[in-house]
Order: C-alpha cells, then structure tokens, then sequence
C-alpha cells in the first residue's frame, strides 16, 4: 500500500477552505500539485460539498472549455460549489474565467494548479489583484520526507539538542535525501538505481514536455549545455557573459533561457542584500536548482556526500530549499557578498531585519566565520547570526552578538527565528 504523505501546504491551503479568493497552486511537475487538489477534492466528497474535477491534460476535459464563455460559466457553476482545473495554463481565457467566477458566483470556489509554463505566467500577470490566494509547491522538505525513512524525528526548537544517536540518524538520513532530493514519487522506489531512473526520466520530462515546446530546434542543444552548466556553478556568483562565452551563444539567449527556467520554478535566482550600494555587489545573483536530486540528475551525479567535491555546494542548496519550504508571509532570503569578497551564504529577511546564515561542510569549533564578523561590523543592529554545520550544537557571544551552531538538520526553523530568536 503506497504511503501517504503529510504536506504542510495541504494544510495550509485547507486551512483557507472557506475563502472566496481562486486558490491557484503552482510547481514543476511531478512536485505533488494534483495529489493535494485531489485531496481536497476527497474532503468535499466526505462533507458532501458539490464539486466537479477537471484535467485539462484530458482531451475530453479539455473540450468541455472549449466552447463560449457563457455556456462554460454556466456549466461550471450549476455542477458544483467547488470546481478543480488541474494543469489550467492549457486555458487560453484562464484569469477571465476565474474574474467572472469570482465576481458573479460568490459561492462557487476555484482551485487550479498549473506546472511551471510560461503560458500560465502570462494569465496570472494580468488583473487578478484581490481574486486569488497563489501557493507555490516545492518538492518533499526533509521533514516531510523523513517518516518515509525512518521513526527519527527533527528537533522543533534551536533550544532543543538531540541524543548523540539520533544526531548520527539524522545525519545518515540527510546525506541520502541531499543526494536523492525530495521528488515525492520517490519514496515509493525501493532501490538507489529505481531512485536514479526515476530522476533521469523526470529531467527528461521536464525537457521534453515544458522546455523545448519554448525553444527552436537548433536551440535546444545549448540549452541542454546551459543546464549541465548551471548544475556544476551551483550556488556561484552568475556570470551571463561567461555563460555566453562558453556556449557560444548571444547574451540576450542566455538571459531568456535563465528566465525559461525561473518562471518554470525549476531554477532559484537569489538576489544579492544590501544597504550600501556602494561597497556591496550590484546585479549579481547566485543560482541553484529548484531541488538536489534534480540537479544531480542533470550532472548524472549520485555519488554519496561524501566523496563529493561539491559537498559544501550540495549542503548549501538544501538549506537554500529547507528555508524556501518554510518561509512566512513578507520574508524573503538574499545572499551577501563585497567587492572584497567578503560574504555570507544567505540573509533571511523580515520588516528590514537580517538575520546572516553561514553553511559549513567542514566545522572543528565555534570560532565565528569571517563573512559573519564582517557582516556584523557593517550591519551594527544585527544581533543574531546562525551556522549551520555537521555536529557542532551550541550558542555563544560573539562581540554582544548571539552566535548558534546547528546542525544542518535545523535549518528549516531558520525562518521562526524572528518570532523566537530574542528567547535563545
């Protein structure tokens, strides 16, 4: 029998059941977008709420939207107190659709996914302000992965230390999900090699159905070039020209595949922190893969953690994602780096406040970082600061400053740090 897997954005989005807004969930495919609708649509089964599901994958389903507005809305309306459009960026009128939905049947809710096209990018830029909730599925977090695994579970608080044999289980558990990532079909693969093809076939299927119907022909060749690129400067400081250089290929083409690949939520694109532009790095940004084993795949790469030169990369992008999967409202995460080279690996950002994140593949002792000492000479009011490293767990006083070491299994309570970080 297939597991059942607890998603924390599942209960987020029932949590706003009762909402009029249209409910659009959006990620790459295969990330578990369907799977939560049909949850949902299980739950409005159960209470005996009308509904109706649609796939627009399905060429019967498809037909049904294919015909005037009018007779559509009206179908829509009169089958059901709550309509599912699963892969919706298929619909040519989709924001018209859900406006009219919205403003003249208050008591018809929508949920739509759609993958990461850029067709559905062009209906949620025009006017639905006020008309929709929009949720942004990742793969598995390493919490929702772990019950998969193994009866360890992760520490809830940076005050709370784990035993010495849950910390080496934790460890064990993290290095086989960095390598292997968090795809949600794979914890139903019983083998590494399963866990492998299973990889491969998805960045086919990425290239296959969502990347090349955006490119031409002779283009795709490059890409494929630029992807393999991308993966080996994971988490680097990005050079369009050096890319273009090396692919031979102009800089606008560059510039727009990077963008193919952003606005298909397949690629991170994290913007440097600043407050003094002057010292600090102007429009340069540092990329990662949307998920580990992705961008494993790409590289044809699974060899364990540790006999990896990229192991400090392959750490750097799992906390990347664990912070991601758990950001509040109005908190974003940059990176920091002067024209010095002096740099700190993340700044998780809320109301102006930083907070500096440090990821260490290699840690002996407690001594401070140099990117975090000079973060906090230029950054006065910054009062916290966390590094992230292999075994080391304890805070110490830094200067005035709280300075925690955790390991890299802590990393999705980054984001709670503003709400409990005065209390550590």
């Amino acid at each position: 029998m297939a597991m059942k897997l607890l998603r924390n954005i599942s209960q987020k989005i029932e949590k706003d059941f009762g909402r009029k807004e249209t409910r659009v969930v959006v990620g790459p495919r295969q990330v578990g977008k369907t799977t939560i609708l049909r949850g949902i649509a299980k739950h409005c089964e159960a209470q005996k709420i009308p509904h109706v599901y649609f796939n627009l994958e399905v060429p019967g389903h498809a037909e049904h939207f294919a015909r005037p507005m009018k007779a559509v809305l009206e179908d829509l309306t009169a089958k059901g107190q709550v309509v599912f459009i699963d892969e919706f960026h298929y619909l040519p009128n989709a924001t018209k659709l859900f406006k009219a939905i919205f403003d003249e049947y208050p008591q018809v809710r929508v949920y739509a996914s759609g993958s990461s096209a850029i067709e559905m990018h062009k209906h949620l830029k025009e006017s639905l302000a006020g008309r929709r909730l929009l949720y942004r599925v990742f793969p598995l977090s390493f919490e929702e992965w772990l019950p998969s695994r193994s009866r360890v579970t992760l520490p809830d608080s940076l005050k709370t230390a784990v035993s010495g044999r849950t910390h080496q289980a934790l460890r064990g558990l993290l290095n086989d999900f960095v390598i292997f990532g968090g795809m949600p079909g794979l914890i139903h693969e019983k083998t590494a090699d399963d866990r492998k093809r299973l990889l491969l076939d998805l960045v086919e299927t990425y290239m296959q159905k969502d990347i090349k119907a955006l490119l031409r022909e002779e283009d795709i060749l490059s890409f494929n070039r630029l992807l393999s690129l991308l993966a080996a400067q994971e988490g680097g400081i990005l050079s369009e020209m050096g890319l273009s250089q090396t692919l031979n290929y102009s800089l606008r083409q560059v510039r727009k595949d990077i963008a193919i690949l952003q606005q298909m939520f397949l690629l991170t694109v994290l913007k440097p922190f600043f407050n003094n532009r002057g010292r600090e790095l102007k429009q340069t940004n540092k990329t990662y893969y949307f998920d580990t084993g992705i961008r494993n795949a790409v590289l044809r790469d699974f060899r364990a953690l540790d006999d990896r030169d990229d192991k400090g990369e392959l750490l750097e992008a799992f906390v990347l994602t664990e912070i991601q999967k758990n950001l509040g409202v109005g908190q974003d995460i940059y990176y920091w780096r002067t024209r010095r080279k002096e740099e700190v690996d993340f700044i998780l950002l809320q109301d102006r406040k930083p907070i500096p994140i440090e990821v260490k593949s290699r840690l002996t002792d407690t001594t401070v970082p140099a990117g975090l000492k000079a973060f906090f000479q230029q950054y006065s009011t910054c009062r916290l600061a966390v590094v992230l490293n292999n075994d080391i767990f304890r805070q110490i006083d830094f200067n005035g400053r709280k300075v925690v070491f955790a390991p890299h299994y802590y990393a999705r309570l980054m984001p709670m740090l503003f709400s409990f970080g005065a209390g550590l």
